[in-house]
């Protein structure tokens, strides 16, 4: 069954209730996996590596994704991939607890966490437009990412604490069980959430080339990914590679690893809260923009020092630049879009936003060695900041346009 009635806002509360606190499993699985990553080999490479399992997965997810989430019931879609995250999840912990955990199992299991997240964020957006509608859609966005970010900064304390007293399986048993939450509130939604299809004819790999087609003949879209792109490769890798970081830079541990993981996640709450208020469409491309600048010129402080003193401040700016950058982007990217492309244009953001820091990360690992951590990542930064003032007025000019119907 389905209804046209608009959703109230406490419902879209207990959505943003639900997905917080699955949230909290899912960093609280992040902060596990990194750190086995660097305890089982204490190389920055396989950092780097086992985080670019989310570009080898999404490379091929995300345009099938964002296909399939146009193509199908949102509701049944995200029951069957948090179903599938839980079966990861407590697989993850099984090996870990029994000790027969390898980094390339590890690796193995990143890679189909990363392929599940990859159909399953794509449905969560779809849902959260058809609670929000078109007026309240970056309020809702901020709202989510209210609760999303809360958990970014309980998450990472629970699993730093979790390492230190139970192991890192404690953390993936923590993140199967937080899901539950997730399915609740999909479940009480479902007289939104649950729409039906409307349409399954056409080949599914030709409405994936549509699907680029329509982002690469759109400007005011395909402007906004650029940039998305340069700040996802050269500025956000920093967080993927905390815990190289901590064991090369700070000389920490886990509680090191929380306590920078928190900090960001305290910031980026703080952007979240700022970012609740509408804003008109000029306006809030402007704050985007100046989102990516804060946050190159966060992480230069950042890089500058190997005192804690100074990286925790950092880290909270870097949280706060990061979430208005990425709430403004997404709000823009929806709205752009035109509906019956709503799906394959947020897979392909997402494979962008979750990608970019992936392969940076990746190229960081690499070169760690040769260069250093904080060289890297404070100078990709720079650039990063560099790039998006350089491409800030044709951007502009592109935003500012109407949406473009797809053909």
């Amino acid at each position: 069954m389905t209804s046209e009635a608009e959703c109230p806002p406490g419902n879209f509360v207990i959505f943003s209730v639900g997905q917080g606190v699955s949230a909290v499993g899912t960093w609280m699985q992040k902060t596990g996996v990194g750190w086995l990553a660097w305890d089982l080999t204490h190389s920055a490479a396989w950092v780097g590596t086992v985080v670019m399992s989310d570009v080898l997965a999404a490379l091929w997810v995300a345009p099938l994704a964002g296909t399939v989430a146009d193509r199908s019931n949102p509701y049944r879609l995200i029951w069957i991939t948090q179903s599938l995250a839980i079966l990861q999840a407590a697989t993850l912990g099984l090996l870990a607890w029994s000790g027969a955990l390898t980094i390339w199992a590890l690796f193995a299991l990143a890679l189909a966490d990363a392929t599940i997240q990859g159909f399953n964020q794509p449905v969560r957006m779809t849902i959260v437009g058809q609670i929000a509608g078109r007026e309240r859609l970056s309020q809702a966005i901020a709202s989510n990412s209210v609760a999303f970010n809360l958990a970014r900064v309980v998450g990472p304390a629970l699993g730093g604490l979790a390492i230190q007293h139970y192991g890192a399986a404690a953390n993936f048993a923590a993140n199967a069980v937080s899901y539950s939450a997730m399915l609740v509130a999909i479940f009480h939604l479902r007289r939104w959430a649950n729409r039906p299809v409307t349409r399954r004819h056409g080949n599914v790999l030709a409405e994936m080339r549509d699907g680029f087609r329509y982002i690469l003949d759109t400007p005011e879209i395909y402007g906004l990914f650029v940039v998305t792109l340069v700040v996802s490769v050269l500025a956000r890798p920093f967080a993927e590679m905390f815990p190289a970081m901590v064991g090369m830079v700070f000389g920490g541990g886990p509680s090191t690893l929380s306590l920078l993981m928190s900090s960001q996640g305290a910031g980026a709450m703080v952007g979240a809260l700022w970012m609740l208020r509408r804003r008109a469409p000029d306006r809030l491309l402007t704050i985007t923009l100046g989102g990516a600048v804060g946050l190159a010129a966060a992480l230069v402080v950042f890089a500058s020092s190997a005192l804690l003193t100074v990286a925790v401040p950092a880290m909270v700016l870097a949280g706060a630049f990061h979430v208005i950058f990425n709430i403004g982007m997404q709000s823009m990217a929806q709205t752009k879009a035109a509906p019956e492309m709503k799906g394959r244009v947020t897979a392909t953001y997402w494979l962008l936003f979750r990608c970019g820091p992936s392969a940076g990360a990746f190229l960081i690992g690499l070169a760690a060695n040769l260069v250093g951590l904080q060289v890297l990542i404070g100078g990709g930064a720079l650039l990063a900041g560099l790039v998006t003032l350089g491409l800030a007025a044709g951007t502009r000019r592109q935003a500012a346009l109407p949406p473009e119907p797809a053909e």
